[in-house]
């Protein structure tokens, strides 16, 4: 289509076929039309009295009425006067297209509609329309003049007898301003009117000179109009009264001061300029902006200012696309008038006068210094830590890459240090992730502090960073190096006045020897940090080709471990728990009493009350590997959710089994990893694998250790406390070894406290770990929750316990964890004593 130079029509689509409206409005858009909607005849009123369309696309069948109506409604206002109308009818609705005629339509659009050349239909019904009204316009030179004139002019007498009237052909409502006698015929001035007017003609008469008035009338029902009247003495007994409809006058200066009104409180800057690009108008946003009054900056040369801000031929081609296009939209240098600059973003547009030549420049702006800031922000972060600001793992790889090809060229070398913080989680844990980070803070101050600035200190998550050293003499320079950041990591961090201590293991690997890129060099270096963990901690090591035989053994294990669940590898050792009764006498045993108790006298306070069960790894090659050995890999791989799953189901198995052959009626606790109780869905699945065994909720206790729970408390205790309503028993393991919120505690719907064995082995020689013990017992009594003790191994151990209130308890004392059969065979003894 032919570019437009003047602004682009404005359609207004009537239809309440929301997918019909969207296509016609998409269709003209692409077609350089501007495009307002509307779904009723409701909303086509209020559009249509915003502001005036150009084009309107009309249904003939809306929600609310009917097409045709709307049509003659719209066509009979001010507004509506030449305005084109096309109805949308059916193909073959012959009468819907007469009916659109005859309510004044100027064309009709059949459906379907053709969407290729619906914008070129609009095109020469908008032509048509222009023609039409350009011919009336050129009907004869009086009819013409007359046409302009937009007053009624009426000689009138003292008592609002009309004498005379002319009227222009533009005036409409022209013979509402007389009212006939039915007797004597005479006219005179409408009854409403002239009470309105009496006060200003009996002035004119009374020689008070001209009068002119403002008023709103209109007859019937129609919506009342501002006139203007003008009353002069033209004789003793006449005078003349021009009238003027205002209406469209009053509407445009309610406009005017609604757009001045838009202009000053518009949150964007507006400058206007002429056709010269000197500066005519700004608005108070701009002020503020800039700093700068109206009065400063009026006649300013924009064009000038800009080219001193920009390179000259930036600017040039700006004004040479504005004049072209007639619009430009970008970024923009600006100045304050304190000197300041700041980039901003602008839109401007021309202005044409009624020749379609331009008259102004309107340009809007506003400053977008926070915007760019926080485009700096995100595009900093894709390459930083969000936590220390340091480079992460992609930016590490790059520099890493460029290092190792500019050492390449020159024959160099190039050393990675892997730094991790020992017992790191312990703080984490302990204190909670705040100390942590800030922890981490300061270790990334340490090492930017301890290397050259041109090496390179990354963290790659956690508690893990690395260094990077582009240019290394020999490793010398490096054990150096290692050794000045050990010395800074173990210096005491400050955290809230508490000073804490913490130690580095360090893992060293050197292009080319230990790697010839950079993801081989850092996994290399990582492997000598774990040499270093495995030789105590708080040292370095160098990597070595050993490692990778470690690596490879690991992956062996890695892929066994994937094959044992399928293989049926996995076993339950089962460690009984014993039950004190609370009526009886302390025990008194020697620290040489045997674990099958013999004596029934001695051990008749003592029942047994469940048993842990624990699980084991039957490998084939490797024999029975502990679970510290295959746990952490199987939470790291993703196993630990079907491996948790298999012991639900064993021990249910096993307890059902216990229970149906009379060997045993009893609880078994069976260990739940965070990841699997964290899984959506994990209550059914439980219940599913207890029915498939028969097994009771009674009879499995879930343990979950405290730092699982505190991960996400609220949710934790919704879940536990639907296991409890379902008759599950709950017990925290290892209590008193993490991070402990006692507001949460006594809402955990928990039956068991778990004493962690470290506090028991300690107990009889360390008074802090005794009143942990007993401050535990007591703390869970006040709850309502039981304790059981954890690695119990001597019958001091035992009687202690149970003088601090401790009823239940589990350990070597009593047995090792055993395989079934040999559980079935203890439990036998035990019921023979």
């Amino acid at each position: 289509m032919k570019e437009q130079t003047t602004a682009p029509a404005l359609v207004l689509i009537v239809d309440d076929d929301e997918a019909a409206r969207l296509t016609t409005s998409i269709t003209l858009e692409r077609a350089g039309y501007r495009v307002m909607e509307a779904a009723d005849c409701a909303s086509a009123r209020a559009r249509f009295a915003e502001i005036r369309p150009d084009i309107i696309l009309l249904d003939v069948l809306l929600p609310d009425g009917d097409g045709f109506s709307l049509c003659r409604e719209l066509l009979s206002q001010p507004r509506g006067r030449d305005l084109p109308i096309a109805m949308v009818t059916g193909l073959d609705d012959i009468s819907s297209i007469h009916h659109a005629f005859e309510s004044g339509a100027m064309d009709f659009i059949t459906k379907p509609v053709s969407w290729g050349t619906l914008p070129f239909r609009i095109q020469f019904i908008l032509r048509a329309n222009k023609a039409i009204k350009e011919a009336s316009i050129g009907e004869g030179k009086t009819r013409a003049l007359l046409a302009g004139i937009p007053d009624i002019i009426l000689r009138i007498d003292r008592d609002g007898h009309v004498i005379d009237m002319q009227v222009g052909t533009y005036v409409n409502e022209m013979e509402e301003w007389v009212v006939y006698d039915p007797v004597t015929g005479e006219g005179h001035l409408p009854g409403q009117v002239y009470g309105i007017l009496a006060p200003q003609i009996r002035r004119v008469f009374a020689g008070k000179g001209e009068q002119l008035v403002e008023f709103d009338w209109s007859q019937a029902a129609r919506k009342p109009r501002t006139w203007e009247a003008r009353v002069i003495l033209r004789e003793q007994d006449e005078a003349v009264m021009v009238i003027r409809d205002i209406t469209q006058r009053k509407q445009q200066e309610s406009e005017l001061r609604l757009w001045a009104k838009v202009f000053e409180g518009s949150n964007e800057a507006i400058l206007i300029t002429d056709t010269n690009l000197n500066i005519v108008l700004v608005n108070k946003t701009y002020e503020r902006i800039m700093g700068y009054t109206e009065e400063e900056v009026l006649g300013v040369d924009t064009a000038k200012v800009g080219a001193q801000l920009h390179s000259h031929s930036f600017f040039r081609n700006l004004v040479h696309i504005l004049k072209e296009k007639g619009h430009w939209q970008g970024e923009l240098i600006n100045q304050r008038k304190n000197g300041e600059k700041f980039p901003t973003w602008y839109s401007i547009s021309q202005v044409l006068n009624s020749d379609g030549k331009p008259e102004n420049y309107i340009a809007i702006f506003s400053d977008i210094s926070e915007r760019k800031k926080s485009r700096e922000r995100i595009d900093f972060l894709a390459h930083h830590d969000s936590l220390t600001e340091l480079p992460n793992r992609a930016l590490l790889n790059d520099r890493l890459e460029m290092a190792i090809n500019t050492a390449k060229r020159r024959g160099e070398r190039v050393g990675i240090l892997f730094i991790d913080l020992d017992r790191f989680k312990n703080i984490n844990d302990s204190l909670g992730h705040t100390a942590g980070d800030n922890i981490l803070c300061q270790t990334a101050a340490r090492l930017s502090e301890a290397v050259r600035t041109d090496d390179t200190v990354a963290r790659l998550g956690g508690d893990e960073f690395v260094v990077l050293l582009p240019r290394v003499r020999d490793e010398r320079s490096l054990v150096e190096v290692a050794i000045k950041v050990r010395e800074e990591l173990l210096k005491p961090y400050n955290l809230e006045d508490m000073p804490l201590h913490l130690s580095p293991s360090i893992g060293i690997a050197v292009y080319p020897e230990d790697g010839e890129d950079p993801n081989t060099l850092i996994k290399n270096a990582d492997a000598a940090m774990y040499l270093a963990k495995e030789k105590g901690r708080n040292n370095y090591q160098f990597y070595t080709p050993v490692l990778n035989a470690r690596t490879l053994d690991r992956l062996k294990l890695e892929h066994d471990l994937r094959q044992a669940l399928a293989l049926g590898q996995f076993e339950l050792h089962y460690q009984p728990q014993i039950q004190l009764s609370g009526d009886q006498p302390q025990i008194q045993l020697s620290g040489d009493q045997p674990q099958i108790p013999l004596s029934s006298d001695q051990f008749a306070n003592l029942h047994l009350y469940g048993a842990e069960a624990l699980i084991r790894w039957r490998h084939p090659e490797r024999g029975l590997v502990p679970p510290n050995h295959f746990i952490p890999l199987a939470e790291e791989i993703g196993l630990i959710i079907p491996l948790g799953a298999w012991v639900i189901a064993e021990a249910a198995r096993q307890v059902t089994h216990w229970k149906n052959s009379g060997v045993a009626d009893l609880v078994v606790s069976v260990n739940i990893s965070a990841l699997q109780f964290h899984q959506a869905g994990f209550l059914s699945e439980v219940q599913s694998l207890l029915a498939a065994a028969g097994a009771a909720p009674s009879s499995l206790e879930l343990e979950l250790t405290e730092s699982m729970l505190m991960s996400d408390m609220e949710v934790s205790i919704q879940v536990l406390q639907a296991f409890r309503d379902l008759g599950y028993r709950i017990a925290i393991d290892d209590f008193g070894t993490g991070f402990s919120c006692l507001n949460y505690l006594r809402r955990l719907p928990a039956n068991i406290l778990k004493i962690d064995q470290s506090f028991v082995r300690d107990m009889r020689s360390d008074s802090a770990s005794l009143a942990i013990v007993s401050s535990i017992i007591r703390l869970a009594d006040s709850l309502g929750m039981k304790t059981i003790a954890e690695g119990v191994e001597t019958a001091e151990e035992l009687a202690l316990l149970e003088q601090q209130g401790c009823r239940l308890m589990q350990g070597y004392h009593f047995s090792k964890p055993l395989p079934a059969a040999q559980f079935e065979d203890w439990v036998a003894k035990w019921n023979g004593v």
